[in-house]
């Protein structure tokens, strides 16, 4: 009888092996589906300014990744020029205004038209996926660029 139970643990453990294999490459196949979809885009910080002429200026503060633009928050200025902040003056004044609250905060249904506002000027799925092609253009053809300035300065 004691010659019986160690067959039968063992081909329990051989079973219990080979469901292990077979989930093993299931995950595997399954993580090798996932990457042929492609590797996910980073994270690119795009900050719109809409201006009106004596109306004002929008601020959104966005992030576009992986064909979305997702939205942060959305500032008004009365006076446009406080949106571009280009002096340290003009940085200040903007910081002692109240801008609104941040995006997620809002109201669901003007987070859907201030989404759909920008959508109809173009800040939409195209624009996610230009911008991080455009960062990774800029950066190579920069890239370039200081290879040559150096290849230029060793030579002189």
């Amino acid at each position: 009888m004691n010659a019986i139970e160690p067959e039968a643990d063992y081909e329990d453990r051989a079973i219990a092996d080979e469901e292990d294999i077979n989930q093993r490459e299931k995950d595997i196949s399954e993580e090798e589906e996932g990457e042929a979809e492609g590797p996910e885009s980073f994270p690119a910080r795009v900050n719109i300014i809409i201006e009106k002429a004596n109306k004002g200026a929008l601020a959104v503060e966005t992030v576009a990744q992986d064909g979305q633009i997702i939205i942060d928050n959305v500032y008004y200025y009365k006076d446009g020029a406080l949106a571009h902040a280009k002096t340290a003056e003009q940085a200040h004044k903007r910081q002692e205004l109240y801008v609104g609250p941040p995006f997620g905060n809002l109201d669901e249904d003007l987070q859907v038209v201030l989404e759909r506002y920008l959508d109809e000027r173009g800040i939409n799925t195209a624009l996610a996926l230009f911008v991080p092609d455009y960062i990774d253009m800029k950066e190579q053809k920069e890239y370039l660029t200081w290879l040559a300035n150096l290849k230029g300065f060793v030579e002189a």
